[in-house]
């Protein structure tokens, strides 16, 4: 697998893992990096080490029995690695789909991911995950906003 293949598998990944509600997964993949939210009401400290992370989202996102009900697709990503190789920056736009238990299928969010990555002997890591928020919709039904994170 190429660099820029492995990059973008790790991008995907994360989302498949905010599918299925499993934010200890998610913060093991962010278990090293800085996580900062850049979304009207939220301020931009960053989130970090794999408990910060994995409670961030436990307490953010809204699960229907531990299932959040969603679907993050992944658009117009590009991968730029550094000259020496060892690290690399990757940009997206992301669109989250929903369908709750009251609600049918619907967009709740859209946004772009800024991503920072470090190769490592184990592979390619995240170093910093920005995520910023352009559009909401029935935001309500996908996440909350704790006030320890709110601006």
């Amino acid at each position: 697998m190429s660099d820029h293949e492995a990059i973008r598998a790790l991008t995907y990944e994360y989302t498949f893992r905010l599918d299925r509600g499993d934010f200890a997964g998610v913060a093991a993949l962010l278990a090293e990096a800085d996580l900062r939210m850049a979304a009207a009401g939220m301020n931009a400290e960053p989130i970090r080490g794999a408990t910060a992370v994995e409670s961030f989202y436990a307490k953010q996102v809204v699960t229907y029995d531990d299932d959040p009900r969603t679907r993050h697709l992944i658009t117009n990503h590009v991968v730029d690695i550094a000259p020496d190789g060892e690290s690399a920056t990757g940009r997206c736009y992301f669109t989250v789909l929903q369908a709750t238990p009251s609600q049918p299928i619907q967009i709740v969010v859209c946004g772009r991911y800024a991503d920072s990555f470090a190769r490592t002997d184990k592979g390619w890591t995240f170093t910093e995950k920005v995520i910023e928020v352009d559009y909401l919709t029935a935001i309500g039904d996908h996440f909350k906003i704790d006030e320890r994170h709110a601006s």
